[in-house]
């Protein structure tokens, strides 16, 4: 500390002054045994850190000992000194625990924030793989889709779940965008009529939302189109359908689709074309379970 003239200070200031620099003679007086305490090499250039050095030292046994799990490490009484907010500030002592708290954290936002662009709506918004009833029915599609997950690339094979209303099939799709998203991988959700309606409204006048989100179905890095050939669409839509499906085609951008639809139904709604792509995009499994709302 560069020497200071007290008399220019109160005497409040004058005594934390010279309380200060007692700790730090304090702390280069101690400072061979605090640096043998952190398996440091002592050096005198540590004399700088010498207040950084004896504050780890003071709290390194403490660590040691933890008792903290991740999730409740933030309350300790001993991250203050560490860390500020999630900066670590002392060199010579870190805490894993806390660290892997703030990465799990991260991780967390960044899913929240990639679910909340994925269109997924309030009622799917929370299906998960945990809470889908799998059954001798639908055990087959749901192992596929959390091995598609787990083994997911930029240029995954696609899936294609086929089964009646209410049989399961978009709430694995919703459970596929969340597992991903919790992996910081983006997805984008989309109900195909209302796609289509989007794509009408595109074309009977300029629309900017409509625009993006049909840019959004080209290039997500993962897109589930859902209950897709619910309508027969103009041709003119068809023929835009097939111009997104054929750019992912292209680009092997993974692809899900559920459908009701056979695949002789599916060329009659939305051509043969794509339908075609699609079968050579994705892996198709069929969901005999019955309409579970209707056992409410």
């Amino acid at each position: 500390m560069d020497k200071v003239d007290l008399a220019l200070f109160s005497p409040a200031v004058r005594k934390r002054l010279k309380q200060v620099e007692e700790r730090k003679r304090k702390a280069e007086d101690d400072l061979p045994r605090n640096a043998r305490a952190l398996g440091i090499e002592y050096t005198p250039e540590l004399k700088a850190d010498a207040l950084s050095i004896q504050a780890a030292a003071q709290i390194k046994n403490d660590c040691d000992q933890c008792r903290y799990s991740v999730t409740a490490c933030k309350d300790c009484p001993h991250i203050e000194k560490l860390y500020i907010d999630t900066m670590r500030s002392n060199l010579y002592l870190s805490c894993e625990k806390y660290e892997r708290y703030v990465r799990m954290m991260r991780k967390q936002r960044e899913a929240e924030r990639l679910l909340g662009e994925s269109g997924l709506g309030k009622r799917f918004a929370a299906r998960r793989f945990e809470t889908f009833n799998v059954t001798p029915a639908t055990k087959q599609a749901y192992e596929a889709c959390v091995s598609f997950c787990d083994n997911f690339t930029e240029d995954s094979k696609g899936i294609r779940l086929v089964g009646s209303y209410g049989c399961g099939k978009t709430h694995l799709t919703a459970a596929i965008i969340h597992r991903l998203a919790e992996q910081g991988i983006g997805g984008v959700f989309v109900v195909v009529p209302e796609l289509l309606r989007a794509i009408r409204k595109g074309y009977n006048s300029p629309d900017e939302d409509a625009d993006k989100l049909v840019q959004l179905t080209e290039d997500a890095p993962l897109l589930a189109l859902d209950d897709l050939g619910a309508e027969k669409p103009s041709e003119w839509v068809r023929e835009q359908l097939y111009v997104i499906i054929n750019r992912r085609y292209e680009n092997m951008l993974p692809t899900i689709v559920t459908t009701n639809c056979s695949t002789q139904e599916l060329v009659d709604r939305i051509g043969q074309r794509t339908v075609s792509r699609l079968i050579e995009m994705t892996t198709p499994y069929k969901i005999a379970a019955k309409d579970y709302r209707m056992k409410i």
